[in-house]
């Protein structure tokens, strides 16, 4: 079971199931040495990775019944033995370690796609002075002892190590966390679902590649950053460590949260080094449905999930032979239903059936309605063609999502001609050495395989040999302002097409982001000297690619200014209107929640937490929420309205007045019909401090 509530993030997992898609995760410190089985199956996939999703070559991926290394493209095969949790070590220089599960059948494939996530930062230690290594922009910290390492197998220790510390932000993205998210408790037992809120890898080397553990007796302090969307975290959290022999979480100690928003961090003691995970145990309810085709006969081997979207967690099943399935969420909570496949061509998981929202509910439920197969059209995802150069081998495959997997590829009657010496197989490769320069348009046409169709043009460019890519601005960049607008645009000479820029290692400021085009901006919350390394990359085949570091200092800003909200009643009855009354000082990032709850039967609320007001101090108010609950028979339905927020659907709208002081708001929350609520109105008038 797939349960995360956490505000930290790194690999990406889905339990991997025979002839279905699977999306890895990273793992602990260390893996077994390969070892003979008489019962394998196969597993077959693409390791990339986590940043920008490219392809990683040179992968070491080991399986007790074989290894395999990725290939350019970042495939690779191995043997693995039969089971239900086969774990897969996968190792690339630069990432932290991946140890994917793998459900293995007898004499089939499994499909994964590993995500690596590049390893965090990198210090050196010196064994017998000890030193506490911290994170960039990050509350994850670790205290290493004096004396207190020595080589994990035994050996000569060596004067200084590598420390590698990487926080992992589950509520980010619960793909990237390693395993599956089940943990055995310290007293024994069978694994149970767990919540994250939050993770760190510490993975400590000296230059030769020889691991290093705490010596006997030797304990060390980490600090795990909180991330989570939970709105009370616990104070005190079991700790869990990764068991990557087994691919499951293990309980041993516990942490205490502590710091203040948005720097808060649990805090713990532990005895070795591996991943190292605050959770808790999650309640679970299941959701029992069916899969159908467009011709309404059931859909078996097929892979549902559930996707949290008031939690951060997932849960998978498969479809049985009658199309049926079982598949948990959280209890009383609100989640996503669908059902997913593994696309061959291009290595990624695709929706293949319709969305369905889902609880909350307190109890074990049924869908009404059978997913449907098929009710995503088939589209072409390739937005645009790499541009190649004369002479040398093209190679692209396009892309299709939708449909019914099983995708035939050809030019569409009447498409101009692929560039002299070029053609597109059946499997939507585009391939060949061409002579000729210049830009030709095509129209390429997809079938899947019930018939589907899909056309797209996109144009090919081909280019003469062009001189080697190189970044060209200044190391040093612009000074930026915590709270102030920043923006520069890196520049870039050389190589054949369009130019992409990516972020390769280091720590941008917090609220400043790189866009594919080179540019650097947003708004800086947190001051200090940054150190960073970028990649820019052409567009040409075989693509050329060169990385440059850049330092960026942040001065502080100035005091954000004070918030004051007025005027509000003690109680409101359904269709009245209100204005929130709480007080509070305006900080970078500040967070809080305004919540009404209904008890069953009840005519009015009462209120149960402050009105949550954030932004940044020198722009204007970017969410107002509020959250409604009725918390009876019919489980808890909420409503959000909220301003720049797209994964939130705002009731109604918003409008501030940054230099008036105010922002009025007058919203018709509608709520499902499932409980006493039929409706409520808010509107209001929030005051504040201009500034």
């Amino acid at each position: 079971m797939v349960f995360v509530r956490a505000g930290n993030r790194l690999m990406q997992f889905v339990c991997a199931l025979p002839l279905l898609g699977v999306l890895a995760a990273c793992g602990g410190d260390g893996g077994e040495a390969p070892s003979t089985t008489v019962q394998t199956g196969m597993v077959s996939g693409q390791v990339v990775s986590a940043s920008n999703n490219a392809a990683v070559a040179g992968a070491t991926v080991i399986t007790t019944a074989g290894s395999a290394t990725s290939a350019a493209n970042g495939s690779f095969t191995v043997a693995a033995a039969v089971g239900d949790r086969a774990v897969v070590h996968v190792e690339a220089t630069g990432f932290a370690e991946a140890f994917p599960v793998a459900r293995v059948t007898e004499g089939q494939t499994t499909n994964l796609r590993v995500r690596l996530l590049p390893t965090g930062v990198v210090t050196p230690v010196t064994i017998a002075t000890g030193g506490i290594v911290t994170v960039p922009n990050s509350t994850a910290r670790v205290n290493l002892p004096a004396d207190g390492l020595v080589p994990k197998n035994g050996g000569a220790a060596a004067g200084t190590v590598n420390v590698a510390v990487t926080p992992i932000n589950p509520a980010i993205d619960v793909n990237l966390m390693p395993g599956d998210f089940n943990g055995i408790s310290s007293g024994g037992g069978s694994p149970a679902p767990i919540e994250s809120f939050g993770a760190l890898l510490i993975d400590i080397r000296d230059n030769s590649g020889t691991r290093y553990a705490l010596a006997a007796g030797k304990t060390s302090t980490i600090r795990i950053p909180l991330g989570t969307r939970s709105l009370a975290p616990p104070d005190t959290i079991p700790l869990f460590f990764f068991d990557e022999s087994i691919g499951l979480w293990k309980e041993e100690g516990t942490a205490i949260l502590q710091g203040t928003a948005p720097n808060r961090y649990y805090e713990g003691t532990v005895t070795h080094f591996s991943y190292w995970n605050a959770d808790r145990r999650s309640e679970t309810v299941f959701i029992s449905g069916c899969v159908r085709d467009a011709n309404n006969q059931p859909v078996p081997n097929l892979l549902v999930e559930t996707n949290g979207t008031n939690y951060s967690g997932k849960d998978f099943a498969v479809t049985a032979a009658d199309g049926t399935f079982r598949v948990g969420m959280r209890r009383d909570s609100m989640a996503t239903l669908s059902a997913i496949e593994f696309n061959l061509q291009t290595f990624t998981i695709t929706p293949v059936t319709n969305v369905v929202n889902v609880g909350p509910s307190l109890v074990d439920f049924t869908v009404p309605d059978c997913l449907v197969k098929g009710a995503i059209p088939v589209t072409i995802t390739t937005s645009a063609l790499p541009g190649g150069i004369v002479g040398i081998a093209y190679n692209q495959t396009l892309a299709a999502a939708g449909g019914t997997p099983g995708y035939v590829w050809s030019l569409n009657a009447g498409s101009g001609p692929l560039p002299v010496a070029l053609s597109l197989n059946p499997s939507g490769v585009i391939s060949g050495v061409t002579t000729t320069v210049g830009t030709t348009i095509i129209t390429v046409k997809v079938t899947d395989s019930v018939g589907g169709t899909a056309t797209k043009q996109l144009s090919l460019t081909i280019s003469p040999v062009g001189a080697p890519v190189a970044i060209t601005s200044p190391s040093l960049l612009p000074a930026g302002t915590v709270g102030s607008a920043y923006s520069t645009t890196l520049a870039a000479s050389g190589g054949n097409g369009a130019l992409s820029w990516s972020f390769v290692s280091g720590a941008l400021p917090g609220g400043v982001m790189l866009t594919s085009t080179g540019q650097l901006s947003g708004t800086p919350t947190t001051a200090g000297a940054f150190s960073f390394t970028i990649q820019v990359q052409d567009s040409g085949t075989p693509q050329q690619s060169n990385q440059k570091q850049f330092n960026l200092t942040v001065n502080s800003g100035p005091d954000p200014g004070t918030l004051t909200v007025t005027g509000a009643p003690a109680n409101l009855n359904i269709g009245e209107a209100f204005t929130p009354n709480p007080q509070l000082t305006r900080k970078t990032q500040n967070a809080a929640t305004f919540s009404i709850e209904w008890q069953e039967g009840s005519t009015s609320p009462n209120h149960l937490e402050s009105l949550l007001l954030s932004g940044n101090p020198t722009d204007d108010l970017q969410e107002i929420t509020f959250l409604f609950g009725d918390r009876g028979a019919a489980g808890i339905l909420f409503c959000r309205s909220s301003v720049n927020v797209p994964s939130i659907n705002p009731c109604l709208g918003l409008t501030v007045n940054r230099l008036a002081g105010t922002a009025t708001f007058v919203n018709t929350v509608l709520v499902r019909d499932t409980g006493p609520i039929q409706s409520i109105t808010l509107n209001g008038t929030l005051r504040f401090t201009p500034f």
